[in-house]
C-alpha cells in the first residue's frame, strides 16, 4: 500500500507526540508511526514525571529556552485538557560551604535565564519548612512541579485523532529514501504488512533510536557527527516506615551527568529517590538491588534518617545522552540538514525533554515550515 500524506512522525514518545499534535493543527495528514504496542512506552514514561524550571542550563542553549518555554506551555495545556498536575515547588540543597558556593551560583544563573522567582533559604528557614532535612543552605523553585506523564501522552494521543492526525503502533520504519516531492517512509508492522507513506515532511523522533533513522535516511556521515551514550537511571521506592518529607521534591546539587539522587513525590503522593546515572551498552530496565546501598547513603547526606531498609528496588529508564561518561554539558540537536528539505532529526533528548515538549513541538513546526 501507498498513501500521501503531509507529516510523517518517526516515535511516538512525549517529544514525537507534541511535534505531531502541533503539526495537526495546520496540515491536513499528519502520521504518527511507533513500533512499540503503545505511546511513550521508551523514555517518556520511564521518567519521573518532574516539570523542570530551567535553572541548570547555559543561558543561550535550547535546553533552558524551550525548558522555560515548555514550563509554562505544559501547565497551561494541563489546566485546558485537565491533566493532573501539582505546582508542588522544589528544594535544591547544599549540605558543605562547598556545595553553598555552588548552589549560590546556581541561584544567580536561574535568575539571569528568567527561570521563576527563586529564593535562597538559610539551613535553618529550610528545616523549619522540612524537619528531617540537613542543609546549609536551599535554594526554593516555585515554578517546579509534578505532572500525570501517563494522562499527559493520553492527552496528545487524543488531541491528534481529534484534529484528523493517525498514530499507528506496531510499526517498524524498514527504509527512508528520497522521493521527487519529498520522502518515501517505507514501514512493516507485526503481522507482515508493509506500507509506503508519502511525506513533504519527517521528524525523526526515535529516541534511543534516532541516530539509526538519521543513517537509514541517507544523511551523510559528515552531516551527523553525534554519537549517543545510553544513560540508565534506577529509582528505589520509599517505604511507609520512611521518614516523611512535605516537599514532593527535593534535590542535592548535580553531579555524575546528572541532577543527583533526589526525592520525588509523582501524582498520587508515591516518594522514589533517584534516578542515579549509569552509563550502559545493552538496553535493559531491571533495577539492580545491590545499588540500594549507595542509593541510600546519597539520600542520607540531606535526609539523614534514611536507612537502606526504607527503600526497595522500583523501576528504571534510559536517557539518550550526547556525552559520555565524565562529559560536559550537550544541548539538545534539533538539525534540520541543508541536505534534506522537510527533514528534522531530534537526537539527544534528554532531561528537561518532558518538560520542554510542548515548546519543541511548536519549534519544529516552525523549522518544518
Amino acid at each position: 500500500m501507498s498513501e500521501q500524506v503531509d507529516a510523517v512522525v518517526i516515535g511516538a514518545g512525549v517529544v514525537g507526540l507534541a511535534c505531531a499534535y502541533e503539526l495537526s493543527q495546520r496540515l491536513d495528514s499528519v502520521v504518527v508511526l511507533e513500533r512499540e504496542v503503545g505511546p511513550g512506552r521508551e523514555i517518556s514514561s520511564r521518567n519521573s514525571g518532574v516539570v523542570h524550571a530551567g535553572i541548570y542550563y547555559p543561558d543561550d542553549s535550547l535546553k533552558t529556552k524551550l525548558c522555560i518555554e515548555g514550563n509554562r506551555r505544559l501547565y497551561q495545556w494541563c489546566e485546558t485538557h485537565e491533566v493532573p498536575h501539582k505546582h508542588t515547588g522544589k528544594l535544591i540543597v547544599a549540605t558543605s560551604a562547598q556545595d553553598e558556593q555552588r548552589l549560590r551560583a546556581i541561584a544567580r544563573h536561574a535568575k539571569d535565564v528568567g527561570a521563576g522567582e527563586l529564593r535562597l533559604m538559610t539551613g535553618s528557614e529550610a528545616t523549619q519548612q522540612e524537619p528531617e532535612l540537613r542543609c546549609a543552605l536551599a535554594l526554593h523553585s516555585p515554578t517546579s512541579g509534578v505532572v500525570d506523564v501517563h494522562e499527559f501522552i493520553a492527552s496528545l494521543v487524543h488531541e491528534i485523532k481529534e484534529a484528523d492526525g493517525t498514530v499507528v503502533y506496531h510499526t517498524a520504519v524498514d527504509e527512508i529514501r528520497r522521493s521527487r516531492d519529498g520522502w518515501v517512509v517505507q514501514t512493516t508492522d507485526t503481522t507482515g504488512s508493509r506500507m509506503e507513506l508519502e511525506a513533504r515532511r519527517v521528524i525523526n523522533a526515535a529516541g534511543l533510536s534516532a541516530l539509526d533513522v538519521a543513517a537509514s535516511s541517507g544523511l551523510p556521515e559528515a552531516e551527523r557527527p553525534w554519537r549517543l551514550y545510553p544513560c540508565k537511571g534506577s529509582y528505589f521506592a520509599l517505604g511507609a516506615g520512611a521518614p516523611p518529607t512535605r516537599n514532593s521534591l527535593i534535590y542535592p546539587l548535580p553531579e555524575g551527568g546528572g541532577l543527583g539522587v533526589h526525592i520525588t513525590a509523582d501524582i498520587t503522593g508515591a516518594r522514589r529517590a533517584g534516578p542515579d546515572a549509569e552509563f550502559i551498552d545493552t538496553i535493559e530496565y531491571s533495577v539492580d538491588e545491590s545499588r540500594l546501598e549507595r542509593f541510600a547513603e546519597a539520600v542520607a547526606r540531606y535526609l539523614p534518617a534514611i536507612r537502606p531498609e526504607h527503600l526497595t528496588p522500583d523501576y528504571s529508564g534510559i536517557r539518550p545522552k550526547l556525552v559520555g561518561p565524565g562529559g560536559g554539558f550537550a544541548d539538545f540537536v534539533i538539525a534540520n540538514p541543508a541536505s534534506q528539505p522537510g527533514f528534522v532529526h531530534l537526537i539527544g533528548i534528554e532531561s528537561p525533554g518532558l518538560t520542554a515538549a510542548l515548546a519543541i513541538g511548536a519549534h519544529v513546526s516552525n523549522v518544518i515550515g
